[in-house]
């Protein structure tokens, strides 16, 4: 029996470095639509996504009061067709070069911390994290990671259930 992780992106599995970018979740789930349905109990990242009981019960509100056209907008609601906006909008051009930096930043330690904790799994030895050289670098890090939680919502992507109770999992077993 393997105690590596299951593959990404099935449930418990660890995003891989290649998974974060600029885009963000937002730019993943609009490109890997059946996963949208894990985010529907995340209204403040994503607003436009219900779930289908939701939207069978927006239907049966409308029935036959003036507003039934209104409600009628949901009948061919599908979530796999919403496209979500990003979560981070609005960048300047330093904004952006510095955002693309701590990002930079962010990736370097992250499949350091990533590869060494696989590693650790395979060997049964204990695994050696990443080390800052300066205490510049490590506040770069935590602004890095500041950014990061923005673009991508990892409470979201432990604990997203779809409707019908399955949970995406995803983890991230070693220090961020």
């Amino acid at each position: 029996m393997s105690l590596l992780p299951p593959p990404f992106p099935e449930p418990g599995s660890i995003p891989p470095v290649c998974f974060y970018n600029m885009g963000g979740l937002t730019q993943w789930l609009n490109s890997n639509v059946d996963y949208k349905q894990y985010f529907v109990n995340y209204p403040r990242y994503f607003p436009y996504l219900y779930t289908q009981s939701t939207i069978s019960e927006l239907i049966a509100a409308g029935g036959d009061s003036f507003l039934s056209s209104t409600y009628m907008v949901y009948e061919n609601y599908d979530i796999r067709n919403v496209k979500l906006p990003p979560l981070v909008t609005t960048l300047s051009d330093y904004q952006s070069r510095n955002y693309q930096k701590q990002m930079d930043l962010f990736l370097k330690v992250y499949s350091f911390n990533s590869n060494a904790y696989i590693s650790s799994l395979q060997t049964s030895k204990p695994p050696i994290y990443y080390r800052f050289q300066k205490s510049s670098e490590l506040l770069e890090y935590r602004s890095a990671i500041g950014l990061v939680s923005k673009l991508y919502p990892f409470d979201a992507m432990a604990n997203g259930t779809s409707e019908y109770g399955s949970t995406l999992g995803w983890i991230i077993p070693f220090p961020l």
